[in-house]
């Protein structure tokens, strides 16, 4: 779909922070990196940092989530942080929260890619929606009134 572009290297510290989730997030970044720049998802220049500034830094949050909690992921875009949260946590239930229409239907396509059962896409604002989330996960949206 897209010509070659160049692609960050999965780093070393991938095993340790996304665990038994690894093999997902592996073909979440793929998926990414070969239509996020067409899709309009991500810019170009992010394939070649994909892991250390998108990836790694999603999963680290992982760990803060309390058990079975419910997860509103505000702005979803590319599904960042989302996915890979729910790709590490199967034990969450993870909303992704997205008004843009071609956004949702890619997160609605790979959520049936990566077989993530615990993820539900809501094309909606954030202001639309309401309090019925015990955590918030946002990036790259714009300043919270």
């Amino acid at each position: 779909m897209t010509d070659e572009v160049d692609v960050e290297a999965e780093p070393a510290v991938a095993q340790s922070v996304f665990g038994p989730g690894l093999p997902t997030v592996r073909r979440y970044a793929s998926d990414l990196a070969r239509f996020g720049v067409e899709l309009g998802l991500i810019g170009p220049l992010e394939p070649a940092r994909l892991w250390t500034r998108h990836l790694v830094n999603c999963g680290l949050v992982a760990p803060l989530i309390p058990e079975g909690a419910t997860v509103a992921d505000v702005g979803s875009g590319a599904g960042l942080p989302g996915l890979v949260l729910a790709a590490m946590r199967p034990d969450i239930a993870i909303t992704l929260i997205e008004p843009m229409e071609r956004r949702v239907v890619w997160l609605e396509d790979e959520i049936g890619r990566l077989g993530l059962p615990n993820v539900t896409v809501l094309r909606a604002r954030a202001e639309e929606v309401g309090g019925r989330f015990e955590v918030v996960t946002a990036r790259a949206v714009g300043a919270l009134a």
